[in-house]
């Protein structure tokens, strides 16, 4: 009985791993962006509305024909490994704005992210959870890349001013050190040259997790 346990662990901890993001599953999650950006701005009369949203229902059942238990999924993506389904990096989930263009090595981490008026709080502006997500992401992506894989236990984000949407945003972050199994980073996200928001991290290091973003 223990070691039947012991393989059904691994399993569910095995996380399938592509040697591509599929440009179908990456071009289905675009769209579906597309369609959120139009829903939330449309002024469409009810009936198109409620015909959109037969045509919706249709697509959703077509999807759930086939489905998997667990929505993680890894693929090689322009030399590092990404998570497709995450709700910040995710090429393949349409929750993503995404982050793309990650540039990540020796402790450091540099991407871009577009957010859509989807992500609106204040007017014009980004809503400030989703600003944290962007930074708890990339100081995860920082520390991981200085071979210190860990997740975050305390985050701390000082709004410098709005962040807009619609423009793109530079997102970084940096390892800055280690003492015992803590690990600490700062981050920032710029936009036209002004940062808008700055963030230091207390991460804890976790066993198992990967330990590099890149590939090979």
């Amino acid at each position: 009985m223990a070691a039947s346990a012991r393989t059904t662990e691994d399993d569910r901890r095995r996380v399938p791993v592509l040697a591509e993001v599929p440009a179908e599953r990456r071009e289905l999650a675009a769209r579906v962006r597309e369609l959120v950006e139009e829903i939330v701005h449309t002024d469409a009369p009810a009936a198109d509305l409620l015909t959109a949203a037969e045509w919706i229902a249709g697509a959703t059942a077509l999807l759930r024909t086939a489905r998997r238990d667990r929505p993680m999924l890894l693929a090689h993506d322009g030399g590092y490994q990404v998570s497709m389904h995450s709700p910040v990096e995710g090429p393949g989930n349409p929750l993503a704005p995404p982050m793309t263009g990650l540039v990540a090595a020796d402790g450091e981490m540099r991407a871009t992210a577009v957010l859509s008026g989807a992500y609106e709080g204040p007017p014009g502006r980004v809503h400030g959870g989703w600003v944290a997500a962007l930074l708890d992401h990339a100081v995860g992506r920082a520390v991981a890349c200085a071979g210190l894989p860990a997740m975050t236990v305390s985050l701390t984000v000082d709004y410098r001013r709005g962040t807009p949407y619609g423009v793109p945003l530079t997102v970084r972050a940096r390892f800055t050190g280690s003492e015992g199994r803590r690990v600490f980073a700062t981050g920032e996200i710029v936009a036209d040259g002004e940062v808008t928001a700055e963030a230091s991290a207390i991460l804890v290091a976790i066993r198992g997790l990967p330990a590099s973003t890149q590939d090979g």
